[in-house]
């Protein structure tokens, strides 16, 4: 064989192996795209069974998601997209339908793909994802009849944010009992994050309590829900979700287009957090968002606030989302936002985001919720249910929301744990009225009964208000006169804090409020005098209340 006969057939042997390798790579590369494609159908399931039986229709144009991208099923209910290992795939529910509800009325709208379970990176404290195996054939999503009216009513809680089987029992008594059997009407439940304290092993007793409400329960994850031992943040919500679903998605009710995120950006084991929508969340913001219709009402859950005055009124140092701006941009061409989130438990604060944070569109409200646990549940005296007081330390007690829904406009309601929902109002004196003995020595009498002294107002807490609220005063009968908008520390938690420090019922130390107002007392005649309050929301609601108090002759 000559020389050049060898090389040429070498040259043939090799274009043989590079082709077939070629062909080879052509023909894998499918293959295994189709390993990670999942598709299936979104159904009508008539009769609730949770299979797609025969006869049961699809559902066209509802949206499928693996957390970025989003596609619609076709006119049969039929979909398909990619789908990486270690992912959730998720649907949107559509306006007029419900989802299904596992036993403690946790939505059903997901299916967990970890082939071989979440990777063990670290030593998992809680349980995390088992191995779910390869893709099935179809992933089918059932979907079942329910007519939202565009006037609804929907739950708001933020932090529960329990350490122990003890605190979840003072949950119970003090917002779960008074709940039972919605009272409210509600159609949902939304849970503005730190479901519990850094216990994660208390999901499971927690959705029992908070099931029978009887209504659904839509959860985003806090701070204290993380899976702290994570080196990183992509793997910070494993327990959550393997609880859960996802920890960021959207639904719709009515006019209502709502957009549950996660912004606690962990930054790997020891090293924190802080309030950022990563890059992946923020594509899937815009995929999501794309036919959502101008007009809808988009309402945003999250935990940590986009934005807040409860420790800085400074523009942009309030920014509590570092890529809020983003956010914004995103959110440009609604007419119509409202933003909840938790995570603050000093204050309740509700900013109006306008031109001076950027956004040019119809001012919308980033409205931190007074939380679940109040200032915590180890915060405050007992009552006498053995329930800690936990008033948080702008002087707002602890407490829900009710979220009045009228086509694209919400009106919250903040409701007091254990209290009378149309009582808002705490009314005291600043200072208290005192009397002095023989030794000139002065000391408060209490019961609102005493000496006057100068510079002593009227003050009022009108719960989870805000600057924009209106509230006045009627003096012994006089016309109203509006009372004066303040920020400043509330003085009856002052008290509460000055009486309790240094024993086992403290409070934390007080904090500016942003719902106080008050009224300077003239000179009063000694006697008994009235004060009648009337306090009207942003929103409509009103609350009154009359407040009397004795003034003693000065000896």
């Amino acid at each position: 064989m000559s020389l050049k006969f060898f090389q040429l057939k070498v040259e043939m042997e090799s274009l043989v192996l590079l082709i077939s390798l070629f062909l080879a790579v052509s023909i894998l590369e499918p293959l295994q795209a189709q390993e990670n494609k999942a598709k299936g159908t979104v159904y009508l399931d008539s009769n609730e069974n949770g299979l797609f039986d025969l006869g049961e229709k699809g559902i066209e144009g509802v949206k499928v998601s693996n957390g970025v991208d989003v596609v619609k099923t076709n006119a049969q209910g039929q979909y398909e997209i990619e789908l990486p290992n270690e992912s959730i795939l998720f649907i949107s529910k559509p306006a007029n339908y419900r989802v299904p509800l596992n036993e403690v009325q946790l939505p059903q709208f997901y299916y967990c793909y970890y082939p071989i379970g979440t990777p063990k990176i670290a030593s998992w404290k809680w349980p995390v994802f088992e191995a779910t195996g390869p893709l099935p054939e179809s992933i089918n999503f059932a979907l079942l009849e329910g007519n939202i009216p565009d006037s609804f009513k929907a739950m708001g809680f933020a932090d529960p944010q329990t350490t122990t089987n003890e605190e979840l029992d003072m949950m119970r008594k003090d917002i779960i009992d008074e709940l039972f059997g919605n009272p409210y009407g509600a159609e949902f439940g939304l849970v503005a994050g730190d479901v519990v304290n850094d216990n994660l092993a208390l999901y499971e007793r927690h959705n029992r309590l908070i099931s029978q409400i009887g209504i659904p329960m839509w959860n985003v994850p806090g701070n204290h829900d993380l899976n702290q031992e994570s080196p990183n943040n992509e793997f910070a919500t494993q327990t959550f979700r393997s609880v859960f679903g996802p920890d960021y998605y959207s639904f719709d009710y009515g006019q209502v287009h709502f957009l549950a995120l996660n912004n606690v950006d962990y930054k790997g084991k020891g090293k924190g957090y802080e309030g950022h929508i990563d890059a992946k969340q923020m594509e899937w913001i815009e995929n999501d968002l794309k036919d959502v219709p101008t007009e809808k009402l988009v309402m945003i859950i999250t935990h940590i606030p986009l934005l807040t005055y409860a420790n800085n009124r400074t523009f942009p140092s309030s920014i509590n989302t570092v890529n809020f701006d983003k956010l914004l941009s995103i959110l440009g061409r609604f007419q119509y936002v409202y933003t909840i989130a938790g995570h603050d438990t000093s204050n309740s604060w509700k900013v109006e985001i306008n031109h001076t944070h950027g956004w040019h569109g119809y001012p919308f409200i980033a409205h931190t919720l007074a939380e679940v646990r109040g200032s915590g549940w180890k915060s405050g005296p007992r009552d006498e249910r053995g329930v800690r007081d936990a008033t948080m330390e702008d002087g707002n007690p602890n407490g829900y929301y009710v979220f009045y829904f009228e086509g694209n406009k919400v009106k919250p309601k903040f409701i007091t744990a254990g209290g009378d929902p149309n009582d808002r109002l705490r009314i005291t004196l600043d200072p208290q009225l005192f009397y002095s003995d023989s030794v000139a020595q002065t000391h408060p009498l209490g019961l609102d009964r005493g000496i006057q002294v100068d510079s002593m107002f009227v003050v009022v807490n009108f719960f989870d208000g805000g600057e924009r609220d209106q509230v006045s005063i009627s003096l012994d009968g006089e016309n109203p006169i509006p009372m004066e908008y303040t920020e400043r520390i509330d003085p009856f938690y002052l008290r509460q804090f000055n009486k309790f420090k240094e024993t086992k019922d403290a409070f934390p130390s007080p904090k500016v409020s942003s719902h106080i107002w008050q009224f300077a007392l003239p000179k009063l005649a000694p006697g008994i005098h009235v004060a009648f309050i009337k306090a009207k929301d942003e929103f409509g609601f009103e609350d009154e209340e009359s407040f009397a108090f004795e003034i003693l002759k000065e000896e």
